[in-house]
């Protein structure tokens, strides 16, 4: 027999098989589930003993404890990397609330990975082994399933929906006529978030080399996304409007001023008296692949929040989502077709379509109408 083992690069190579974002969050949880550990039991996770019992019954404890405890929420949104925790936890719209059990499931997941693929300590029974965590193991299948059950009957916050009447009074709070750089950024960052029905996260990766620019429109690229892993990748059109209200001259508008020629689309802008000043653009910090950093999740919620509510509206279940839940419910709301909608949003099924759209008035769309 011949024994072979992975090499150093090949184990390189494996760590790009998770998208970026999916390693961050794994991480993250890891993080959080490691320190809780420490905090109420004085081991770290790797030290439990591998009896195909220790780590079920350490992770559904911890899944209660996430489920019912009050100090869970209070840690909810936080950050355990260092150069994540100056962030707001409040530009998320949900930190009040309980753990859903889908985010339970998904912290349930990075555990297991973190399981599968890291050697349990000196201080376990069979150290430099993994333990084939499986997620359908009795122990944790019950948990899972009573927080389900105890959850089904309590409806959730979720983002609320910015349809375009809506989109039209937070622009008109935008001073058209104003040099400041942050309205000629917010003002093309909200008209591209909501007609292009982008992801956040899909906005924020677009770069420069990504657009094709018309006269009539813009065509984005959108390499990959949250359930496009493999970067099939999807053209997304942003049309012209002959308003205030157009994505193509507010995005054209934002990097000519911004002199954006590489790179991603939107950046954070520091405070000053001079409202023009180009300097303020934070567009040449890189992070440590030498990369221009683009705007952060948490900013852009808390760009749209504040500006939603100089518009009127309650900042609480304002987020980056809203501009794509709302452009989808303008669509349905006007009959576009399905597919026209799932091309331009990137949604795979029909029915995750209608989960995230409204019907703004069920009088007048009840199917019980035409029966």
């Amino acid at each position: 027999m011949v024994k072979v083992i992975t090499s150093e690069k090949t184990k390189n190579l494996q760590k790009d098989s998770q998208s970026k974002s999916t390693q961050k969050k794994y991480e993250n949880d890891w993080l959080k589930f490691t320190k809780w550990t420490l905090k109420y039991h004085n081991f770290h996770p790797l030290d439990v003993d591998d009896d195909n019992q220790s780590a079920y019954s350490l992770t559904s404890n911890y899944m209660q404890w996430l489920h019912q405890e009050k100090d869970a929420i209070d840690v909810k949104g936080k950050s355990e990397k260092m150069h994540y925790k100056t962030n707001n936890v409040k530009q998320n719209p949900y930190y009040k609330d309980k753990y859903k059990p889908s985010t339970i499931e998904r912290i349930l997941a990075s555990i297991t990975w973190y399981y599968r693929n890291n050697y349990l300590t000196k201080k376990s029974n069979n150290p430099g082994f993994t333990i084939l965590f499986n997620r359908k193991h009795k122990e944790i299948t019950k948990t899972i399933k009573s927080i389900k059950n105890q959850e089904k009957d309590i409806k959730t916050l979720e983002a609320k929906a910015l349809v375009k009447k809506d989109i039209i009074k937070i622009i008109d709070k935008i001073n058209n006529s104003s040099e400041d750089l942050v309205n000629i950024r917010d003002k093309a960052l909200i008209l591209v978030g909501f007609y292009s029905m982008c992801r956040r996260s899909e906005i924020l990766n677009i770069v420069f080399n990504d657009l094709e620019i018309f006269e009539d429109s813009i065509i984005i690229n959108i390499r990959h996304s949250k359930t496009d892993q493999s970067g099939e990748g999807r053209k997304v059109l942003l049309p012209i409007k002959n308003d205030n209200y157009c994505p193509v001259n507010a995005l054209k508008e934002w990097l000519e001023t911004a002199q954006i020629n590489s790179g991603p689309l939107f950046y954070k802008i520091k405070k000053s008296n001079n409202k023009d000043d180009f300097k303020r653009i934070e567009k040449y910090s890189l992070n440590k692949n030498n990369k221009k950093i683009s705007l952060s999740d948490a900013s852009f919620n808390l760009i749209l929040k504040k500006r939603a509510f100089k518009a009127g509206f309650d900042m609480e279940g304002i987020s980056g989502h809203s501009l794509r839940r709302g452009a989808i419910t303008e669509s349905r709301n006007k009959g576009v077709p399905l597919h026209r909608i799932k091309a331009q949003s990137g949604h795979r099924s029909s029915e995750m379509v209608d989960k995230y759209s409204e019907v703004e008035n069920i009088r007048e769309e009840s199917a019980a109408k035409e029966i």
